[in-house]
């Protein structure tokens, strides 16, 4: 509306300039006048201006549907664990933990549960360090059988990896940098309905040229909180530790989110951190004592921060609570037992 005015004083000025016969003296005056008027009314149109309405009370969901929405999180089919973590779509989830502890196989045994027990999960994964995709798998059919694949049949084997054939998508784009690696993510989310996923670690994520380590770490915290958001996935991350630190018993200090390798923006910038340790390994590379940690949780609605404080065994790579064994734990009744066993 403003720029069509503008028009007319503009028209005005050629008026009085062009086609009217009035003295110079009296036209040299009113043209002044024309222009003095423009300028004054820019001025004020920029003064006051405002910018369009963007962002302002654009949510207007139901504060109950909200309320009930939000306050949902997924349970792990682990009972003591759900008190310290559940997977919540819309999250940043980071992990953490000293190099060969473990913070990933914990990851991907809760995945691995997960899966199987609910039909609805479906996960996109980048995890360069376990290519290829037969090696990433070879873990889990291990967890399920509870023993070496080797010492299993090739049709029991096949069944097992065939449940995931829709379900888990392991993602090695011939470029690792991260628009090449959300870019699957992105289509996987839209034609397979994936809604988790998974980079591990970061480190393994190709940097452009031309911008140091704390700007792209910055940019790629904040990148991820968007990513969750828009795409409604429980988003996980895997990030190393500073080099650790000895205590006196010559075992490595309590993994810190704050020396995440990278800077404290990281865990400012998640909605949980997790942590993973053996605590004893640096004395007893033989002791199968590992803590799970949620350093951080954005809500205590959902669950709360804490330990727990379990034993890894590689034989049958799964993990046992008081003596007990997670997996089979998790798995009781389920449709998994009935088809395989």
């Amino acid at each position: 509306m403003i720029d069509s005015f503008l028009e007319n004083i503009d028209h005005l000025h050629d008026l009085v300039v062009i086609k009217t016969n009035i003295p110079k003296g009296v036209k040299k005056d009113v043209v002044m006048r024309i222009r003095t008027m423009k300028k004054n009314l820019v001025e004020y149109v920029e003064s006051n201006a405002l910018t369009d309405v963007d962002g302002v009370n654009a949510d207007k969901a139901d504060f109950w549907s909200w309320l009930n929405s939000s306050n949902s999180a997924e349970t792990t089919f682990i009972k003591e664990y759900d008190r310290i973590f559940k997977w919540k779509r819309g999250w940043v989830n980071t992990w953490t933990g000293y190099s060969n502890e473990g913070k990933s196989s914990w990851l991907y045994f809760i995945l691995l549960i997960k899966l199987l027990q609910d039909k609805n999960a479906k996960v996109a994964i980048f995890s360069p360090e376990n290519y290829p995709r037969n090696r990433f798998v070879k873990d889990w059919v291990k967890t399920m059988l509870g023993y070496d694949p080797k010492n299993s049949t090739k049709a029991k084997c096949e069944k097992m990896i065939e449940m995931f054939d829709d379900r888990l998508f392991y993602v090695y784009p011939s470029s690792h940098d991260i628009d090449s690696i959300e870019n699957q993510f992105k289509n996987l989310v839209k034609i397979h309905q994936v809604n988790i996923t998974v980079i591990d670690p970061y480190l393994k994520i190709s940097k452009p040229s031309g911008v140091n380590d704390l700007q792209y770490l910055t940019s790629f915290v904040k990148r991820q909180e968007v990513f969750a958001k828009q795409n409604n996935v429980s988003h996980h991350v895997v990030y190393h530790q500073l080099t650790p630190q000895m205590d006196e018993s010559g075992n490595y200090v309590p993994v810190d989110m704050y020396r995440i390798k990278g800077g404290g923006s990281i865990t400012d910038g998640s909605d949980t951190v997790s942590s993973v340790q053996r605590p004893y390994r640096k004395t007893d590379a033989e002791d199968k004592s590992v803590v799970i940690t949620t350093q951080k949780v954005k809500d205590f609605d959902l669950f709360s921060d804490g330990y727990l404080r379990i034993e890894y065994h590689l034989s049958k790579n799964r993990y046992f609570l008081n003596g007990i064994d997670i997996f089979e734990e998790a798995m009781k009744n389920s449709e998994f037992k009935t088809e395989l066993f």
